[in-house]
């Protein structure tokens, strides 16, 4: 900080210059000495002066205190602050004032600030006036008032998103193109907030670029944004790296980002090196990320524990990911609860595993709930099974309703089954129709699943029919 000038504005400040206690209220704050600044601050407020009330409302607004950050904000707006009355718009549409919020922005956006025509833009693009919030955007975009580069930037990054949701990818990189080049240019950007913000727009034209095929151009804004430290890019610039086949220079750039602790990294870095059969070396990193409250992680560190037969470690890192909703970690954490003998609870994870639409888990559900006794619950399960496809549960579901004596309800799945060439279903099907009296169908469907890969099928019918009727049949 320039100690000469912060001296001046505070001589000034105490002599009751309220545009000195502006000035030294910025200073302080970009020093973070909040309490200090917002001191001063107050001081220029209570003499009238309204951009010191627009930053009043600002500090209050950040720690929660809305309703004297409105008042402060009304009387900036109501003294003709521009940008105040899109704060007072800003708050109203927290509260849930969507007409009022919308009215304030107007007034903002008539008297010039790009705030509030990109907050009114944004507030109409989610009412689904999507032509209209272009617009209010598009103005905020050529705004070219002191201070309001930021802001439109920020405009020009929507109207790109707003391009690519109506399908004109052409339109999104030329907007974003052109935001990132109005940024470099401008001279009053704050440095921090403007190169986060140039980062950004870039990236976003990067992976515009990739997915038209145009992987060069990409690689290089990547390879810019991930040398200055940008997380996200070193992700994309390995993952680009990788479906480019380079595996070993995917594997530094998610080092990289997994070393400076970006945890989508870690989890792609151990992801690259298992599947590379490094199991030693990914294991850390699935910790981490596991650790760190990935749930993927957490399924992936169970697997690895499981494959090398640390069976306890891998139930404890399946039941945290099943939690979390992994359905995969719910099937492999009800297998090995399966495996123990801890069947209440195995079946307790199969249901849910289930509940997801796993046609697996319906199956080992039905299964375990038949073994229990509950043919009712492996019914509803074997059903559930068969109608998402599963042959496995046509076969099943037909054999619990041909046990009941529901023998068209058995043929309807016995049918279904055979139907998508599930030789099981052929033979009970064929057994069936000898059973109750059309044996040339039913042999005729024993055949078939002797060539689907049933070798007894015939000799299975005949036996049966033998049994229902006598040696001669």
């Amino acid at each position: 900080m320039d100690e000469q000038a912060e001296q001046q504005y505070r001589e000034a400040a105490e002599g009751g210059d309220p545009d000195a206690m502006v000035e030294l209220g910025w200073l302080l704050q970009q020093r973070e000495d909040r309490s200090e600044a917002e001191r001063w601050y107050r001081r220029a407020a209570e003499a009238g002066h309204t951009e010191s009330m627009v930053h009043v409302a600002g500090m209050l607004q950040e720690r929660g205190e809305s309703v004297e950050a409105e008042r402060w904000s009304r009387r900036a707006a109501d003294a003709g602050n521009a940008h105040a009355m899109g704060s007072v718009g800003y708050l109203l549409e927290e509260r849930g004032d969507l007409t009022g919020a919308q009215e304030w922005y107007r007034k903002g956006a008539d008297h010039g600030d790009a705030f509030s025509m990109r907050c009114g833009g944004l507030l109409l693009e989610r009412s689904g006036r999507l032509d209209e919030a272009q617009k209010w955007l598009r103005r905020a975009a050529d705004c070219t008032g002191a201070g309001q580069a930021l802001t439109r930037g920020d405009a020009m990054r929507d109207l790109a998103r707003l391009a690519l949701q109506r399908g004109d990818p052409a339109e999104a990189e030329r907007v974003l193109r052109e935001a990132a080049a109005t940024l470099m240019e401008a001279d009053d950007v704050p440095e921090e907030q403007g190169y986060t913000l140039i980062t950004e727009l870039l990236t976003l034209l990067a992976s515009l670029l990739r997915e038209r095929g145009e992987p060069a151009e990409a690689e290089e804004i990547y390879r810019w944004a991930a040398g200055n430290g940008h997380g996200p890019s070193m992700l994309q610039l390995g993952e680009l790296l990788v479906e480019q086949g380079r595996l070993a220079e995917a594997e530094e750039w998610h080092r990289r980002g997994a070393e400076a602790g970006h945890l989508r990294s870690v989890l792609v870095l151990a992801l690259l090196l298992a599947e590379q059969r490094r199991p030693a070396e990914a294991e850390p990193w699935f910790r981490q990320a596991a650790e760190a409250g990935v749930p993927p992680a957490m399924d992936f560190l169970g697997n690895l524990l499981e494959e090398r037969g640390d069976l306890a470690e891998a139930e404890q890192w399946y039941l945290e990911a099943a939690e979390a909703r992994v359905d995969r970690s719910m099937l492999r954490l009800a297998h090995l609860l399966e495996e123990r003998g801890a069947l209440d609870d195995a079946l307790h994870w199969y249901r849910k595993s289930a509940a997801t639409g796993n046609d697996l888990a319906m199956i080992k559900a039905g299964t375990l709930a038949k073994r229990r006794g509950d043919l009712d619950e492996a019914d509803q399960w074997y059903e559930k099974a068969a109608r998402t496809g599963n042959e496995s549960g046509m076969f099943l579901v037909a054999g619990v309703r041909m046990n009941r004596g529901e023998l068209e309800d058995a043929e309807m799945w016995y049918r279904r089954g055979s139907a998508v060439g599930n030789g099981s279903c052929m033979a009970m099907l064929g057994i069936l129709l000898a059973v109750r009296g059309d044996v040339a169908a039913g042999e005729q469907w024993c055949r078939r699943a002797v060539d689907a890969g049933v070798a007894n099928a015939v000799t299975d019918m005949r036996a049966v029919l033998q049994e229902e009727h006598g040696p001669g049949v």
